[in-house]
């Protein structure tokens, strides 16, 4: 049974949650009645790949680190899912892949709650209304990733950095405002799958065209449109 203060908390981030807010609250009890919840450490593992993938979660607060190794062992940072977000949800409506595509670490102290997938798709099978509702939102994720796989093997590494901090930016983003960066830049480069010199080259670029500022993890948008117009 989850700890009641832990349950408040999930709650109240879960009913706005896309994969949540469509369902009534007897199925939302339902969840809450099976829904494990994990406290994290720095480099914990939340599960590796090849484990049977029988619960999607919710990040409560933190932030973990979706990865994997190459055939010669090298990390592939995949995403980071922070607080608010949730992981290995597709997992379950796939009838041929029943485990964990990637490995999940903990970046910081992390609290995640584990959900019961197979309850879950129970409920959704007795709600066609709420079934449309979680197919639009995995298409749009599906859109999300397709333009991400496109930036990475298209585009060079310039404009991959100005990409990743105008998409923190938003669609509001304005000269003047402060960007803080959510994980070290050491795994953003990874991400952006070039090495973490090349980001602090690309960086040190924009600070000495005015672009931007760099104090740590914040990063200041002097000059949007410098970040805009990369090839």
């Amino acid at each position: 049974m989850m700890n009641p203060i832990i349950r408040v908390r999930v709650l109240d981030q879960v009913r706005v949650h896309p994969l949540f807010s469509s369902l009534n609250d007897e199925a939302l009890a339902q969840l809450f009645e099976r829904a494990r919840p994990v406290d994290l450490d720095t480099h914990d593992r939340l599960f590796a790949q090849g484990e049977k993938a029988d619960r999607f979660y919710i990040v409560v607060s933190g932030s973990i680190k979706l990865f994997r190794f190459s055939k010669d062992g090298q990390e592939k940072v995949i995403e980071v899912i922070e607080e608010g977000h949730s992981m290995a949800e597709a997992i379950m409506f796939m009838d041929d892949i029943n485990c964990y595509p990637v490995n999940a670490e903990a970046l910081e102290k992390t609290t995640v709650v584990g959900f019961n997938s197979s309850l879950y798709r129970q409920i959704l099978e007795s709600s066609p209304e709420s079934c449309f509702k979680i197919l639009g939102t995995l298409s749009r994720r599906l859109h999300t990733r397709l333009n991400e796989i496109e930036t990475l093997t298209l585009k060079n590494a310039r404009h991959r950095a100005c990409r990743y901090l105008l998409d923190l930016a938003g669609k509001e983003a304005a000269e003047g405002q402060v960007i803080h960066l959510p994980v070290a830049k050491q795994l953003i480069a990874a991400r952006l799958a070039m090495q973490p010199e090349t980001l602090s080259r690309i960086l040190r670029e924009l600070i000495k065209d005015e672009a931007v500022t760099v104090s740590g993890r914040d990063v200041t948008i002097y000059k949007l449109d410098r970040l805009k117009a990369v090839d």
